[in-house]
Parts: C-alpha cells; structure tokens; sequence
C-alpha cells in the first residue's frame, strides 16, 4: 500500500511539474502612464506568437480605478490599419485580436479621451517556435 502511494505522489509531481513548465516564460509588458492612467498590456498567449494574438490593454486611473470612457485603437506596425479594441464592461479592460506579425514588434496603441489622443508603444517579445 505504502509502495502504490509513494508511485502515485511521485506521478502526481511530475504530472503538475509538466502542467508548470511553461509559466516561466510568460513575459511582463511593463505599464505606461497618459493623462494620470496607469496602462497596461497583456497578450494571449503570453508570450504572444507570430499572427493572431489576443492583447488586453488594462486602464486604471488613481487608486486604481478603472477608466472606462476611452477609445482604444491597436495596431502591430505603421503598415496595418487600426483596429478598435472593445471595452469589457465598465472595468478598463479593452480587447482585440491583432495580427502580429514576425521579428521584432512595437504594439501601438492609440488611446482617445474627448479631444485627446495618444499613441503608446509597448514593444513585444514573441515565442519561440
């Protein structure tokens, strides 16, 4: 018995070991300021592939409020059009699927409030293949 629980704890270490391995490569975009906001991008997957990749852009004012009356555009390069991130409810988070493409890429991201407006650039670290 003591003999099936020592096999079972040590296939249950492994198997969690294989379900972590990954979690070490997750990268950390660092934040932005505009305007008294804190902005932040996450990308999913984490790090982000080369073509459609998921990117949250997360808008928090003082204390941490959530800033919910922006216009969100993203683009991965000059070339490409904007496309408009959509709101997630009134909790400052925007999302979008954005085609990045390969090499080195600079995530622009446009954020209008009113008559202003500025572009943001958050360069991105892509996986490895």
């Amino acid at each position: 018995m003591k003999k099936l629980l020592a096999i079972s704890l040590g296939f249950l270490v492994v198997v969690l070991a294989a379900c972590n391995s990954d979690k070490g490569d997750a990268y950390t975009i660092p934040a932005q300021h505009w305007n008294g906001t804190d902005v932040r991008v996450e990308t999913h997957p984490n790090p982000p592939l080369a073509g459609m990749s998921e990117i949250v852009v997360i808008v928090t004012g003082p204390h941490g409020k959530p800033i919910h009356d922006l216009i969100i555009s993203l683009r991965s390069n000059q070339s490409m059009p904007w496309v408009q991130a959509i709101q997630d409810g009134f909790i400052g988070v925007y999302r979008r699927a954005v085609d990045i493409g390969g090499g080195a890429v600079i995530l622009q991201v446009r954020l209008e409030q009113g008559n202003e407006q500025k572009i943001l650039y958050f360069p991105l670290k892509l996986a490895v293949d």
